[in-house]
Parts: C-alpha cells; sequence; structure tokens
C-alpha cells in the first residue's frame, strides 16, 4: 500500500499567500473574457472529484455539505458582465456573497469597487485572493461568513450568483442580506432561472423586500423563464412601509 498522501478536498492551507493548496486532479489555470475584458482564473481541473473524497462525504453526511465552491456555475460570466457595466460609482463597497473562485467579485473588483469576498470555506477565500493577484488586483478583504451566524456589518451593495439552489437556504440568505444590507443599498444575485428563483421571489416579497427581476445589461424584465439567465434585485421599502429585520 503506498504511503503517498492523497489531496483532500479539505487542504492544509499553504502558508505563502502565493501558493495553490493541493487539492484532487489538481489547478488549472483559464481566461475567461467577460466583455471587453479578459479575466484570469485558477480553478480547480476537475470539481467532480471532489465528490469521491471521503472528507467531502463525510461532511455530507453530517451536515449536507458539498464543495460548491469549486465550480464555475453557468451564471457566473453572465453574472460578471452584468457587474462590469453595474449602475453604482466604481469604488463602491461591495460583499460577495458565497464567492467560490471568486469571478463575480474579480469582475467588480476589476471595475474598481472596494470587494469584500465572502464564503464558509477558508480554500475558496484563499483561492479568491490569488485570483485577485493574478489579474494584479490588490489583496482584497476575505470574510468566512456562514449566513446562519454572523457578527453583522453593513454594505450599500451585495452580489451573489447561484446561491438560490436551495430551498432550506432561502430563509437564512434573505435573513443575512437583511443584516448587510445598507438602508438605501441593493442585492443582485444571479440565476439561470433555475426552479427554486420563483420561491426565493416570494419569500423575498413577504418579508418586506422590494423585488425585481433584470437581464445581463441589468434592464428590468418579467420573471424569467427557466434556464434563462436573470439578476434578482432587492431592496428594503422606503423608510416610511414597515420591514422587519429581525
Amino acid at each position: 500500500m503506498s504511503s503517498e498522501k492523497v489531496p483532500s478536498a479539505f487542504p492544509e492551507l499553504p502558508e505563502n499567500p502565493d501558493e495553490l493548496p493541493e487539492i484532487p486532479g489538481g489547478w488549472n489555470q483559464v481566461e475567461i473574457p467577460i466583455g471587453e475584458q479578459v479575466l484570469k482564473m485558477h480553478r480547480p481541473t476537475d470539481p467532480d472529484l471532489f465528490l469521491d473524497d471521503a472528507d467531502v462525504q463525510r461532511e455530507n453526511a453530517r451536515h449536507d455539505y458539498m464543495p460548491y465552491w469549486a465550480f464555475l456555475w453557468p451564471s457566473a460570466t453572465p453574472m460578471a458582465a452584468a457587474v462590469m457595466k453595474a449602475p453604482w460609482p466604481a469604488g463602491t463597497k461591495v460583499l460577495e456573497l458565497g464567492a467560490g473562485i471568486g469571478l463575480v467579485g474579480l469582475a467588480a473588483a476589476f471595475r474598481g469597487d472596494q470587494v469584500t469576498f465572502s464564503d464558509y470555506d477558508r480554500t475558496a477565500l484563499h483561492v479568491c485572493r490569488l485570483n485577485a493577484r493574478l489579474n494584479d488586483l490588490p489583496d482584497p478583504e476575505l470574510w468566512e461568513l456562514d449566513w446562519r451566524q454572523f457578527s453583522p456589518r453593513r454594505f450599500p451593495v451585495l452580489i451573489g450568483c447561484e446561491v438560490t439552489y436551495d430551498a432550506a437556504l432561502h430563509e437564512p440568505l434573505l435573513d443575512a442580506i437583511a443584516l448587510l444590507m445598507e438602508p438605501e443599498g441593493v442585492c443582485w444575485l444571479g440565476d439561470p432561472g433555475r426552479y427554486q428563483s420563483q420561491f426565493f421571489h416570494a419569500k423575498a416579497l413577504a418579508k418586506g423586500f422590494q423585488v425585481r427581476c433584470l437581464d445581463q445589461m441589468g434592464k428590468p424584465i418579467e420573471a424569467s423563464s427557466a434556464g434563462t439567465f436573470q439578476i434578482t434585485e432587492l431592496r428594503f421599502p422606503a423608510p416610511d412601509e414597515s420591514f422587519s429585520r429581525e
């Protein structure tokens, strides 16, 4: 039996912030066109190998953990393009929710925003920092954030991509947004038109958020059909309207 250590999906992060950790299947570097720009990314070569990892299987059995951070999801590219042309002023403080390997947050940073990358997986945050460096961007702020338990901070802009796929996470996510967004702030969540989108919209409305659907250009649309990219925009109601942030 070989004594060689097999890379884990829960790797020990290297002390050198410029080094990638050892993971199943290793890493590759890709270039992703976003509008007129090209962003460079470190990404796992084969994220599916994480699903066979013994540590992942154990954590999945314990609390339904899945290594979603390792995948570059379908909405990430159109969402990054939308963020590149977002209406808020360049230099705005932006929080990315569930950053994964950070493409959407990188697009915001590339346009000049002050981005905080958040994820509950420390490996993802390490890769976000490396991807910022790969694009000659300053080291970003990183936040190991669990939506179910954290000390609130306020940001004028929240962004996220493919974070509404699981109905069980809708309530914690909406509660977190209520605690993280400034009173006159905005939250953009990109989605490829998944089945759960309509239910997320309904829950957001029930909690008192103003909800709009936008296309990739940031233009208002009717709720999109399945399989069509959309942005769910959330805002707080006007000050004279009731809203519960509990």
